[in-house]
């Protein structure tokens, strides 16, 4: 099983899709409003592979993404503010 996870933006859409073996499986949407600010808007995985783990993954893409970036993120979405708030290291972004 071969897991990808890449940042695509196109047409104004910020992404970070999941794919196992080039199939789209899952995506995290966000958007980046302001200078110095990410915010992850909405996180996807197909149901049959929830309980995974690939939703936490997208996650932390996104927030590594971010710390290189030097934006601070704000999780709109429920399920990346409980991910990012359980994980201090994930967590020190959102300052």
């Amino acid at each position: 099983m071969n897991v990808v996870i890449d940042r695509e933006e196109l047409n104004g859409v910020h992404e970070f899709v999941l794919r196992i073996d080039g199939q789209r499986v899952g995506f995290l949407a966000f958007a980046r409003p302001e200078v110095g600010l990410m915010r992850i808007e909405y996180v996807e995985v197909e149901p049959k592979l929830r309980g995974t783990g690939l939703g936490r993954q997208l996650v932390a893409k996104a927030v590594e993404f971010a710390r290189d970036a030097k934006l601070r993120v704000v999780p709109i979405c429920s399920y990346a503010r409980a991910v990012i708030e359980r994980d201090p290291a994930l967590a020190e972004t959102m300052r």
